[in-house]
């Protein structure tokens, strides 16, 4: 009996394909797929680190940028509010409040004494000046009312020009009539304190020989806004009303406490509009401005008046006029276009001035301004309406 023993051997096993492959030729098949995955994942790890980095790199330099655009905005100002900044830190940086309260609380005390000095008081003097100046046996003047009239300040020097305007009589008579003179005081002021550099110097007061023009053209009488403007001003000086009624909504004018006067009476009236080319009874449109000048003699006591101008801004609302504002300063012309140098013009004698606004145009139907009348003449104004004068709207 013949034993195979190779069948021994194999007893037990699958038999092998003759189509499958070597064992050989499997493990290294099986081994380069898991190398090609593996360099696969590694080539997406860096292709995402590559993006990664240029990402950081493009957020890091678009910082640098924006810093950069936010300094060069702040150096050169292109906002607007760095400017406004600047100019209010500049504008309070040139005004030295304190300095110049001193400037003007030594020249105002100089002058006083000054002018009051008498040999042997030199002492008073050397407070203020250095020196020893020439002084009288006995004092010349009485000085009273010391104001500063102007000021200048040079800051090179650091030198303010301080002219002081002061009541000056006789000191031998106090029946002497009193001169208001004007004398000016160079004051250095420093850290260390403030001093006159010179005595004072007389100086010529200012000139008051200007023309000022306003800009009223029109006279108005016995008009809803001159009645309007009547009842504002007795409830403020008199307390006669509440002028919360007059007013504007919105704005806010408080009456005078205690009233100073027993009665107002409108004397005249002017405004920037011509009040008569419509009827008083039409409607008004709503928001319609109106700038008025109002003369009132303001009654003191039962014998006595003084005159007084209010310069008044009122706006119409509901068919009434209310009261918007007291202006701080009266209503100015537009600027005049200026006229060639060859032609010359001779002044009127009728160019209205502050006391007189300008008047208007003959063809207008106004009252020219030549026949304003002064305060305590009969008033052009009276509440009852009842002037046949009137040129009422």
């Amino acid at each position: 009996m013949k034993i195979d023993l190779a069948k021994i051997n194999n007893f037990g096993r699958s038999p092998k394909s003759k189509t499958d492959p070597a064992p050989e030729n499997g493990a290294d098949s099986v081994v380069d797929k898991a190398e090609e995955v593996a360099r696969a994942e590694r080539a997406q790890w860096g292709l995402r680190q590559v993006w990664t980095t240029r990402l950081l790199k493009a957020g890091i330099l678009a910082a640098l940028g924006a810093g950069i655009v936010a300094l060069l905005l702040v150096v050169f100002g292109s906002s607007p509010t760095p400017n406004l900044t600047d100019n209010a830190t500049k504008d309070t940086a040139t005004v030295d409040t304190i300095g110049q309260a001193k400037a003007e609380d030594l020249a105002r005390q100089f002058v006083v004494a000054w002018l009051q000095a008498s040999r042997g008081n030199e002492q008073e003097l050397d407070h203020f000046v250095s020196g020893n100046p020439s002084l009288p046996t006995a004092p010349l003047f009485a000085a009273t009312d010391p104001a500063v009239a102007s000021i200048d300040y040079e800051q090179k020097s650091r030198t303010y020009a301080v002219t002081v305007s002061v009541s000056v009589r006789a000191a031998s008579d106090a029946h002497a009539a009193t001169v208001r003179r004007y004398f000016q005081v160079p004051v250095v002021v420093t850290e260390a304190g403030v001093r006159a550099a010179a005595l004072p110097a007389e100086v010529a007061e200012p000139s008051t020989s200007i023309d000022v023009k306003l800009g009223y053209k029109y006279r108005v009488a016995n008009h809803p806004i001159a009645t309007s403007a009547h009842e504002f001003l007795s409830a403020m000086l008199t307390g006669n009303g509440e002028v919360a009624r007059y007013l504007t909504p919105g704005v806010s004018i408080a009456p005078i406490v205690p009233a100073p006067y027993r009665s107002v009476a409108i004397t005249d009236v002017y405004s920037s509009d011509d009040l008569s080319v419509a009827s008083a009874s039409s409607p008004l449109p709503d928001g319609d401005v109106v700038r008025l000048l109002v003369t009132a003699a303001q009654k003191v006591t039962e014998a006595d008046s003084v005159s007084g101008q209010y310069a008044l801004t009122l706006t119409s609302r509901g068919g009434r006029w209310e009261v918007s504002a007291i202006d701080a300063t009266p209503l100015y012309p537009p600027a005049a276009p200026r006229t060639p140098s060859s032609s010359t013009t001779a002044p009127s004698s009728t160019t209205p001035s502050a006391g007189a606004p300008e008047s208007a145009s003959s063809d207008s139907g106004q009252t020219p301004a030549l026949s304003v009348p002064t305060a305590g003449d009969v008033p052009l104004f009276s509440p009852s309406g009842t002037d046949p004068h009137s040129s009422g709207r």
